[in-house]
């Protein structure tokens, strides 16, 4: 099945270097509506769909293929191999960056630069020597809920993780996102998410990274972004003033700004 198809994939603008958007967990590639406008008389502006989530056709979920984070890598490839034949940037937001960086130790020629958005390669902590955020017990008892009871989950999870109480609207927009979702396929994709472990693939990751995170994440914390410092081989991080794990619906103008930071820094463009 071509990935056009399968990922329900989206080309805006026809610019000389290709920005593609790689949206995290619970979402799909709506929750860039905010930040492509700003790069599409510049850049070619490729936004996607993981399979299982958004407009993706849902009867290309393999267990075998994504079971784990590898088979979506695998999928992106596609997507990238779609859209461009000259090495791509990506902007992979939370498990969508770890995916870059597993589609970038695959085929590194195929990658000119990553902007990860708040990622984590293991999202649970493990002892005293690594704090992921999350508790490993707290996380599979939220997994049984996607499906035992998505609408209490979307619920309870939204605000932990956006944040922004005062602007009850921005969490109202993600359990609605939550919630647009197949329960089954999100289960499957929030177990190959929450449960991944890839701190020792991060030493292989030979293309140019770009952490964007923010300072009170309940996903990712602060130790996270420092745990990935020290282990990727070329990797600036830059905080953001925003809040919670979304910053491209809560700060997208600050978002925006700093991506093209970014590329000015990088490449000068």
């Amino acid at each position: 099945m071509s990935a056009l198809r399968r990922n329900k994939v989206t080309i805006r603008s026809r610019g000389e270097h290709t920005l593609v958007f790689a949206h995290g967990f619970g979402c799909d590639q709506m929750v860039w509506d905010d930040i492509v406008p700003a790069f599409e008389n510049d850049y070619r502006v490729v936004t996607f769909d993981h399979v299982g989530c958004g407009r993706s056709d849902r009867r290309a979920y393999r267990a075998e293929r994504h079971g784990t984070l590898r088979g979506y890598a695998l999928d992106l490839l596609d997507v990238v191999d779609l859209v461009s034949d000259k090495p791509v940037t990506l902007v992979g937001h939370s498990v969508g960056g770890m995916i870059g960086f597993l589609a970038a130790i695959m085929l590194p020629d195929r990658f000119r630069h990553i902007i990860a958005i708040g990622p984590s390669p293991r999202y649970t902590n493990d002892g005293e020597h690594y704090v992921g955020g999350l508790d490993k017990q707290d996380v599979l008892a939220m997994l049984e809920r996607i499906e035992t009871d998505p609408e209490g989950w979307a619920s309870d999870l939204a605000p932990l993780v956006m944040e922004n109480s005062h602007r009850p609207e921005l969490t109202e927009r993600l359990i609605r996102s939550f919630l647009a979702t197949d329960p089954v396929l999100l289960r499957k994709f929030a177990d190959a998410t929450f449960l991944c472990d890839y701190r020792r693939e991060l030493a292989k990751v030979q293309v140019p990274v770009d952490i964007l995170y923010t300072l009170s994440d309940a996903v990712v914390p602060t130790s996270v972004v420092s745990y990935m410092a020290k282990r990727l081989p070329d990797v600036h991080c830059t905080s953001l003033q925003a809040q919670g794990h979304y910053p491209q619906l809560s700060a997208p103008a600050e978002l925006v700004e700093t991506i093209a930071q970014v590329m000015r820094r990088r490449f000068g463009a």
